[in-house]
């Protein structure tokens, strides 16, 4: 059968096209036909069914709820609801039996990586100036500010402007937050310098403990709205985990960013509503939008899981094209989930 493209005329037969339509809602009942469609499987385990007391139905019925939670599920590319349910609300240190991260990277698989290099560059820095006395606002001084941002590597970034504050620098300002939350960095009476911990990581090496410390902070403590305008869309930050898996499945050769946002919205199609609510833009449009800058450029590329083509789209813009990098596959292993 023939892939219903986004702007194709949605097959229900409305006129509209298929972004405007159906898009997310065909591939995946609404909430109260699921609850109907569940009960009244419940309801068929329970005919002719005697139990000797309520405890012992209802036992049978949460060991029935279970089973289903198990069941792979095509939305979920293969994974189960519970499956997917840990990778949105567990601690990445917990999902060793899902994806076991691999720790033991020598320093080298690192060295490229673009937030790693902003990191060693940043505290390395600091490090030969401290202590660094801080603006009234908090901020960073001026010089040092922009001597970051003129050598930060962003990838996502079209072109370089001076700044007069670190705020005007959403790369230096967003990694000044996330060295601090790592215990990297310090304010301490007007003052920025290196914790303990940030000066050991200077004069002993980046190591993969470090990597992983920086992923957690990024995906679960450092909040990805802060640095757009975007509505919060919670779920592309929470569903980190589960589009790293979605990149493992889909985009093992090159493809369009929009094409993972639409599987994206496949899985978790109640962000439409969200979207419709919170803009007058077209909430699938925009909702790929943010998933694109949040998920793939801000974070993806940053991290170094992709490879990334940008091809101009006229009369302006560019199309984003990415793979899972070699770096994704050294350091996620998703096998046990195959």
């Amino acid at each position: 059968m023939k892939k219903v493209g986004r702007n194709d005329p949605c097959p229900c037969g409305s006129g509209n096209k298929y972004k405007h339509c159906c898009l997310g809602r065909n591939d995946t009942p609404d909430q109260q036909d699921l609850i109907r469609q569940v009960m009244e499987e419940v309801r068929e385990k329970l005919e002719n069914r005697e139990f000797e007391s309520f405890e012992e139905g209802q036992e049978f019925v949460d060991r029935f709820m279970a089973r289903k939670k198990r069941v792979p599920q095509i939305d979920f590319l293969g994974l189960s609801s519970q499956q997917v349910h840990r990778m949105l609300y567990d601690p990445l240190e917990t999902l060793g039996d899902m994806v076991p991260f691999n720790h033991g990277l020598e320093p080298e698989a690192f060295q490229d990586i673009p937030i790693v290099k902003n990191t060693l560059f940043f505290l390395s820095r600091l490090k030969e100036l401290e202590p660094l006395k801080a603006t009234g606002k908090g901020n960073l001084p001026l010089p040092f500010a922009r001597e970051l941002h003129d050598n930060f590597l962003v990838p996502s970034a079209r072109f370089r402007f001076p700044i007069r504050s670190e705020e005007q620098s959403s790369s230096v300002n967003s990694l000044r937050h996330v060295l601090r939350m790592c215990g990297w960095l310090k304010k301490e009476k007007r003052h920025y310098a290196l914790t303990r911990k940030g000066r050991d990581l200077v004069v002993r090496g980046f190591s993969g403990t470090h990597f992983f410390t920086l992923l957690n902070v990024f995906t679960h403590r450092f909040n990805w709205a802060f640095q757009d305008r975007y509505p919060p869309f919670w779920i592309i930050q929470r569903g980190v985990v589960f589009s790293l898996y979605l990149l493992d499945r889909k985009a093992r050769q090159f493809i369009e960013g929009k094409d993972l946002g639409d599987h994206f919205i496949r899985a978790f199609p109640a962000v439409l509503m969200e979207a419709e609510k919170a803009s007058i833009l077209d909430p699938a449009d925009e909702l790929i939008s943010c998933f694109s800058l949040r998920f793939l450029e801000r974070f993806c590329e940053y991290f170094g899981f992709v490879d990334v083509r940008r091809v101009k789209k006229e009369p302006y813009g560019v199309r984003l094209f990415l793979k899972k990098s070699a770096f994704y596959d050294e350091y996620l292993n998703w096998s046990k989930l195959s």
